[in-house]
């Protein structure tokens, strides 16, 4: 069901609010009292998940510490499950203000962003730890100050997300498998041209069209970490969970800079300390240990699980970025030598 929620302070009840959604204000109103009490911000987040899915459970854990580091002066709206359009949408509103804050698959910014593109690269990192040290880093911050000067979108926090696993309507243990099969992508560059090189037909969508797609055979398959895989219930619709782990792609909380410029210093730093706090902590903690707890319910669901040689994976995507986007050569050989 598609919902949107409010998080504030119980101090802002008290107040005489004056909505400015999308921008601060450091304006007071007066009460017959004489008293004056400054405004509250109002900001719309918007994403694409059920609310049963960690991140959007993440989203409310950082609307509710913006709250309560504010005293109620920020207030963030939630609209889930895809309330305000798909992924490539609420990026589009925050330019127009339809909305203020989205959080979603660091990938869908390549389109805004050659340097995005470094997100969505498979088989990029080693382990975790090479992961946790190029996006809580140096080279993280690097790639978020290119994506603001190319795009104009500010990235306030990066969340862990999951390996992305394949999930088919057949056996794959090999590319050779993959040969024709429809499989959903992001509407993103990077993991079209990958899937290509897998021989594969990917077949870019939107995520709400994923599971009807599915159903109906328009798709033979899609990829994703594990959590969303079980809270979408694809178990429903497909039949083999294939152990990929092909993409490690970070969740990013992003505000245009536009609207990020307009808040006070203090609004600022409510809103980089709380997208950096209990939100990703939980994000971080809640993935690392549920993911063994959801194969085994994707099992028990009736999914096969099917562990390939990611070598000969690995083999058939070998020189992907040299020959699909030397853009990204760059700061791919400085991610890879972060490990």
């Amino acid at each position: 069901m598609k919902m949107r929620r409010w998080f504030t302070g119980l101090s802002a009840f008290a107040l005489s609010v004056g909505v400015l959604a999308g921008c601060s204000s450091d304006q007071t109103s007066s009460e017959s009292d004489g008293k004056e009490v400054a405004e509250v911000v109002e900001l719309k987040l918007g994403h694409v998940w059920p609310n049963s899915e960690i991140h959007a459970q993440a989203a409310e854990k950082f609307a509710e510490e913006v709250a309560e580091l504010s005293d109620g002066s920020l207030k963030i709206e939630l609209f889930e499950d895809g309330t305000l359009g798909a992924d490539k949408d609420l990026l589009e509103g925050l330019k127009v203000g339809t909305a203020d804050i989205w959080v979603g698959g660091a990938g869908v910014l390549s389109g805004s962003s050659d340097t995005a593109k470094i997100f969505t690269v498979p088989f990029l990192f080693d382990s975790q730890e090479h992961f946790d040290k190029v996006y809580n880093g140096e080279v993280g911050q690097e790639i978020s100050d290119k994506i603001l000067e190319e795009s104009g979108y500010k990235v306030l926090s990066y969340w862990e997300r999951g390996a992305r696993w394949l999930t088919v309507n057949k056996e794959v243990k090999t590319p050779e498998d993959l040969a024709g099969l429809k499989i959903r992508v992001p509407e993103s560059p990077v993991f079209v041209k990958s899937f290509e090189q897998l021989g594969a037909a990917p077949t870019p969508m939107a995520f709400g069209e994923v599971f009807t797609s599915l159903q109906q055979g328009v798709i033979d398959g899609q990829e994703n970490p594990l959590s969303l895989i079980y809270n979408s219930k694809f178990n429903e619709v497909v039949d083999y969970l294939v152990k990929t782990e092909h993409v490690r792609e970070p969740i990013s909380l992003v505000i245009s800079d536009t609207t990020f410029n307009k808040l006070s210093p203090e609004q600022q730093e409510i809103l980089e300390k709380a997208a950096n706090g209990e939100a990703k902590k939980y994000a971080a903690e809640t993935i690392i240990s549920g993911d063994s707890e959801y194969l085994q319910k994707l099992q028990d669901a009736g999914m096969k699980l099917v562990e390939p040689n990611l070598a000969d994976f690995q083999a058939k995507l070998d020189g992907f970025v040299d020959t699909n986007f030397p853009e990204i050569k760059d700061i791919f050989e400085k991610v890879r030598s972060a490990k």
